[in-house]
């Protein structure tokens, strides 16, 4: 028995070595490579809410796609099975309060044999980024720092202008109104359906959220009742 067991660590431990002989790289292997991922989608805009009820990005036409691999080899090997909850997204210049953190979006699936899932959802948060958002996948930015890869240029927009976790209140109706109507170079932030106007039809977008408190998972700062 004794003799079998060291056979089979023989064995496991020549095949560790033939592969270090061949070149790969075998301590980085099922580690998320964060060059090697990659994230893109369509351009666009999506109007977010901490009440996690804005614009899903499916409907819109801005799903993220997301590719998960490892550090082997010259582009790496896909990781699957990572699940959807160890996928979420963050805002590129640090305009945007996610509510709850993390499940603010959630990937929509664990990524295939192909290592790829997809973003689909509305984004429960408050703030504005016209800078973009990136892709975090198990605590690690997809293309982003020595990568030197942009932003997935999906604008995100609340409600919520102070990113207080209240998307409605007298403050942000104040600064919604203030100067209305407003041309969009001087606050796109307010420009919720990308049209380059700032009219009735992004005031309509507002008021539909007005007084809508965000419950859980996505409460943001504990200001609703």
């Amino acid at each position: 028995m004794l003799k079998g067991k060291f056979a089979v660590l023989s064995l496991a431990v020549a095949a560790l070595l033939c592969l270090q002989i061949a070149g790969v790289d075998t301590a980085n292997s099922g580690n998320v490579d964060p060059c090697k991922s990659s994230a893109s989608s369509p351009a666009g805009v999506v109007f977010a809410c901490p009440a996690g009820d804005g614009d899903a990005l499916n409907v819109i036409g801005l799903t993220i796609t997301v590719n998960v691999r490892d550090g082997v080899g010259a582009l790496g090997n896909p990781i699957a099975g990572v699940p959807a909850t160890d996928m979420w997204l963050i805002s590129c210049n640090d305009l945007l309060n996610l509510c709850n953190g993390s499940s603010a979006i959630t990937a929509s699936a664990a990524t295939d044999v192909n290592g790829n899932s997809t973003f689909t959802g509305d984004i429960a948060a408050g703030g504005c980024d016209n800078g973009g958002v990136r892709v975090v996948v198990q605590g690690i930015v997809i293309d982003a720092g020595v990568c030197g890869v942009g932003c997935v240029p999906v604008k995100v927009r609340s409600a919520d202008f102070n990113a207080n976790g209240v998307p409605t209140d007298a403050v942000d109706f104040g600064a919604f109104t203030s100067g209305y109507p407003v041309d969009p170079a001087v606050n796109d932030c307010r420009d919720f359906n990308n049209d380059n106007k700032v009219d009735v039809v992004d005031f309509a977008k507002y008021t539909g959220h007005y007084n809508n408190c965000p419950t859980a998972p996505h409460q943001c700062d504990g200001n609703c009742p």
